[in-house]
């Protein structure tokens, strides 16, 4: 299923990116026949064209009435009647010619441009009492004006059409650019968030490969710490009640009754155990249940003490509440009992017996303290950053049982009490682990 998936995203991915170099190609060949067609500039340089040929056969007319009337100057006629001729001559040759053919005005144009090459000796030298052939100039060059200005006119029509048709077209080219564009921007986006989901997907297989992988390390050295730690004491008991058996009748009341402790610590060990063992079970599964009320803050943390004096009598443990303490909290006060009889049993189990442990109990921002401090070997700097782990157990604590799971547990449980658990420690000089609980809900 994951392979046929991957297919699908790679395919997709892939017509994606297609997609997208097609937008990209076409809306890069659009913006370049915009571009190319906004050179076009046909129509303004023809009907420049003619309205220069129309404006040289008026001034040459004109020319031709100021000689006729005797204020002509010298040569001024053939410089006008040379311009004619070199705009009849752009008119009628290369595209301008083929411009004028699609007017329809190319065959009117050839046959004026004839007829004025034909009156060239009349033109350049115009008699004052010709009339006669004064006026056949005048008709011939009137004509070619005339139809010069209809080519002009027809030119300017047929530009503003082909203008309006260009920029109908510029603006589809433009539409379909834009279109383009957020069809580029849509890919992109598509793509990120393909490319994404795929990184966020890959992260969290690779996360849970390595849960896994630290799941089922933690739970094989979990099943040899706890054969182990199982063993022992059952060995002990085992011993102690073969002894019995075999020794009942001639062993002393004193006897009698270091046995039975030694067997009483074991199984209360042991029943320490199993408990931690199902609170890990029921943390996983989510199965705690929270019942959080107004606690007095003194009794909770007698009762914990109390608790501890009583499973190991002969040890000093000191109670210090501060004055600025409120005297009530709101919390589940049996969980909170848990975390610190964990933290107690530990500061007692992992410190000389001849050390006293304290617990402090003080108010900052809102939240109460506990923090249980103790003398004993503390906690190696370079695993300290493992502490909270499950299973786990310092160096330091070699020789004296445990599972390595009360910590974590107690990590969890402050979690949910909306509280936090942290701490502080030397290698050989001792700890101090703090449980923060909020005063109010």
């Amino acid at each position: 299923m994951t392979r046929r998936g991957d297919t699908i995203a790679y395919a997709v991915s892939g017509i994606a990116i297609l997609a997208f170099v097609v937008l990209l190609a076409f809306a890069l060949a659009r913006l370049i026949e915009t571009e190319n067609e906004m050179r076009r500039n046909e129509g303004d340089n023809m009907l420049w064209a003619i309205s220069q040929a129309q404006t040289a056969v008026l001034m040459l007319d004109t020319a031709l009435a100021r000689h006729a009337s005797g204020l002509g100057e010298p040569g001024d006629i053939e410089r006008r009647y040379n311009v004619l001729l070199s705009r009849l001559t752009l008119l009628s040759e290369g595209p301008q010619a083929r411009y004028m053919d699609a007017l329809g005005h190319a065959q009117p144009l050839a046959d004026h441009r004839r007829k004025v090459e034909g009156l060239e000796d009349g033109i350049l030298a115009p008699a004052r009492n010709e009339a006669e052939e004064a006026g056949a100039i005048h008709a011939v060059l009137a004509g070619l004006a005339s139809d010069l200005g209809r080519a002009a006119n027809q030119s300017m029509v047929t530009h503003w059409e082909r203008t309006g048709a260009r920029l109908d077209r510029q603006r589809a080219a433009i539409i379909q650019v834009i279109i383009s564009i957020l069809a580029i921007i849509a890919l992109g986006a598509f793509l990120c968030l393909t490319l994404l989901r795929a990184m966020a997907q890959k992260q969290r297989i690779q996360r849970s490969l390595t849960q896994e992988q630290e799941v089922r390390e933690a739970y094989r050295s979990f099943v040899a710490l706890v054969s182990h730690q199982f063993r022992t004491p059952l060995a002990v008991i085992d011993s102690s009640m073969q002894r019995l058996l075999r020794q009942g009748g001639v062993l002393s009341g004193d006897d009698l009754q270091e046995r039975a402790r030694r067997v009483r610590d074991e199984v209360q060990g042991l029943t320490r155990l199993v408990d931690t063992t199902l609170d890990t079970v029921r943390l996983d599964g989510g199965s705690i249940q929270t019942n959080p009320r107004a606690c007095d803050v003194r009794t909770l943390a007698e009762r914990v003490i109390a608790s501890q004096t009583e499973a190991t009598p002969g040890r000093r443990i000191t109670l210090s509440i501060g004055e600025e303490v409120p005297p009530r909290l709101w919390t589940d006060p049996l969980l909170a009992e848990q975390v610190l009889a964990n933290l107690l049993s530990n500061a007692v189990k992992y410190s000389p017996d001849n050390e006293t442990v304290f617990l402090r109990v003080r108010a900052e921002s809102n939240r109460i303290l506990f923090a249980v401090e103790d003398r004993g070997v503390g906690i190696p700097e370079e695993e300290q950053g493992r502490l909270f782990s499950r299973f786990f157990r310092a160096t330091s604590a070699k020789g004296t049982r445990g599972a390595g799971i009360g910590l974590s547990v107690c990590l969890q449980l402050a979690q949910t009490l909306g509280g936090h658990l942290a701490f502080e420690s030397r290698s050989g000089l001792g700890s101090t682990f703090t449980l923060a609980l909020p005063v109010s809900e």
